[in-house]
């Protein structure tokens, strides 16, 4: 048996060799043969392995969110076969640590593991161009990281790649708004879900906004005044946000007041701010402060709107 195995491998060397000096000769009459055309004529004998492939890097211009295109740079992506590789996005892990959000009550949230093929536009050697599926979502903002599979199943090293979710716009509802002082100066009053007075409710939908609105106070006095406000007051109210979501800033000009003034001189105006944002700019929790006058009933809606990784709860 071990004779049959030597004969076999002196033969192909033989082989090997006879063809190289042959391939040489036909190349480079006075025959000069390289390292590279040798290892070419070896290989395509026996067929010898392919380098492990390497991603070294992202090109700058890639966009990695859901459609976004990206080009991979790195090293032996071409295999034997001459056909395109696979690119794999992985998103989360598959044994992901539990993160508890202390509050009340405590939330949770686990991160699901995503992995994805990309679309594949362009493959060469040391670059591939591919575009990430565009309904990617449940998913927040983080690392993520991005391998090339190549055509004969070898699989490179994983590259980490800053994942940015595609973004949802939602108005924040009534319900996930806590009150934080409802001055009842007036003689009925109500914000929100609390009120003094069976006498006063929370309307099914309000100027400008509709249905959907995330703070809604009315303040009444039973003798009305048109010349003058009788009571002044300040109704303060909450909200927290979590997993990337925060108030949008782009819909500032919606985040203000709608009134409605039984009396107009003596209601106007109501205005509000947001103190103890954090962050500042963006902020996932603020308070909201409503300051108002009553002289006949001021009524008052503010919608939030907040923006967030599309398919993620902000709660």
């Amino acid at each position: 048996m071990q004779r049959r195995i030597t004969n076999a491998l002196m033969f192909r060397l033989a082989t090997a060799v006879s063809v190289l000096f042959s391939w040489s000769e036909a190349v480079h009459p006075q025959g000069v043969l390289n390292a590279n055309s040798a290892n070419a004529v070896l290989c395509s004998i026996a067929a010898c392995p392919s380098p492990t492939p390497a991603v070294s890097s992202l090109d700058p211009a890639s966009v990695v969110s859901p459609g976004g295109k990206i080009v991979v740079n790195g090293t032996h992506f071409n295999s034997q076969s001459g056909q395109p590789g696979k690119i794999v996005l992985k998103l989360g892990s598959k044994y992901p640590l539990t993160v508890i959000r202390l509050g009340s009550p405590n939330t949770v949230f686990h991160q699901p593991y995503t992995e994805r093929q990309l679309t594949v536009l362009g493959w060469a050697d040391s670059h591939a161009f591919a575009q990430i599926p565009s309904d990617i979502t449940g998913v927040m903002d983080g690392e993520a990281t991005v391998e090339v599979w190549r055509d004969d199943g070898v699989k490179s090293n994983t590259f980490a790649v800053a994942f940015k979710a595609t973004r949802d716009l939602q108005i924040l509802p009534l319900s996930d708004v806590a009150i934080q002082t409802c001055e009842a100066k007036a003689d009925a009053n109500l914000c929100n879900h609390w009120s003094d007075s069976t006498q006063l409710t929370v309307p099914a939908k309000v100027p400008w906004f509709g249905a959907e609105f995330s703070i809604f106070g009315q303040h009444t006095m039973f003798i009305p005044n048109p010349k003058t406000y009788q009571v002044i007051g300040t109704d303060q109210y909450s909200f927290d946000l979590k997993n990337g979501w925060v108030l949008d800033e782009s819909y500032q000009f919606e985040n203000g007041v709608a009134p409605v003034y039984e009396c107009n001189v003596s209601d106007a105006p109501v205005n509000e701010d947001f103190p103890n944002s954090k962050p500042p700019t963006a902020p996932s929790s603020s308070g909201v402060r409503v300051f108002w006058k009553a002289g006949c009933s001021t009524q008052y809606a503010i919608a939030l709107h907040i923006t967030g990784p599309i398919g993620v709860p902000w709660k």
